[in-house]
């Protein structure tokens, strides 16, 4: 059976789409010194051999109780691999690790070229980390396009869960569309202010946040929500306390939305 096939299938970003990659952790979650340096390249491993075609040596590379899992799931050769964010979890022996990874999609117009946003999970055993798969739900998964469940008669096979669930767009530019900012450059004045940013949500589930905001003196960020439901919307509130010295150099404020594991940036100047 193929189990699994959900962040290939119905996870996926406009082409050309741009990533920025976040530092592992922010605040209270980032890590010790060099423990990120250690779980980025073993991402960065696992995900390379997958590209290269070369399965077996990745499966080295997975937790042992989830190797059964990982041979009988869905294998992709990846055109490209980039690590966006690293987040860990129980004392940093967990992490959550957001890929963008190249492959193609089928769409009633042909294929064209994607990055597939996923966000795979990396246990710290035996003095390593490896992938770690969890057990599928009957449940379903959740999704920006609603809950994925298991299609009738095929327990391997994702289709959306739910009466009424709006279609998946297979447009692009739809779905770069699906999740926006009310804009994407803040100007704030040098000697104190806030401005707020409106992220508004039209894929048919909800959204999880994730915010990364710049090292710069005196900048706070805020999300009223950390969560978005369908048709909803979250503000995100940037306000400056000003101090000695110069303005600051403009800088980008990230937000990682989930489970897609796309980025969206806002711009943030200072103006005198």
């Amino acid at each position: 059976m193929k189990t699994l096939a959900v962040a290939a299938s119905v996870l996926f970003l406009c082409p050309g789409a741009v990533f920025g990659q976040a530092v592992g952790g922010t605040g209270f979650n980032r890590p010790p010194a060099g423990v990120d340096e250690v779980l980025r390249a073993r991402v960065l491993e696992f995900y390379q051999l997958e590209q290269e075609g070369r399965f077996r040596q990745a499966e080295a590379l997975v937790c042992e109780e989830s190797r059964d899992r990982y041979y009988d799931m869905e294998k992709k050769r990846w055109t490209s691999v980039e690590l966006i964010q690293t987040l860990y979890e129980e004392g940093f022996q967990k992490a959550r690790a957001t890929m963008a990874l190249g492959t193609t999609m089928n769409t009633l117009s042909g294929p064209i070229p994607v990055k597939a946003p996923l966000t795979s999970l990396w246990h710290f055993e035996k003095g390593a980390w490896c992938r770690y798969i969890p057990e599928p739900s009957r449940d379903g998964v959740p999704s920006p396009f609603g809950i994925m469940k298991p299609s009738p008669g095929n327990p391997g096979t994702p289709a959306p869960g739910g009466a009424g669930a709006p279609p998946v767009p297979m447009d692009p530019k739809q779905l770069e569309a699906m999740v926006r900012l009310s804009r994407t450059t803040v100007d704030l004045p040098s000697s104190g202010g806030t401005e707020t940013v409106e992220i508004l949500n039209g894929m048919p589930g909800r959204v999880q946040l994730k915010l990364a905001c710049p090292n710069v003196a005196g900048l706070e960020c805020r999300l009223s929500s950390d969560s978005v439901p369908r048709e909803g919307k979250a503000v995100l509130t940037l306000t400056f306390t000003a101090g000695a010295g110069a303005p600051p150099s403009p800088a980008d404020v990230h937000l990682v939305l989930e489970p897609l594991g796309t980025q969206r940036t806002v711009r943030v100047q200072f103006r005198p």
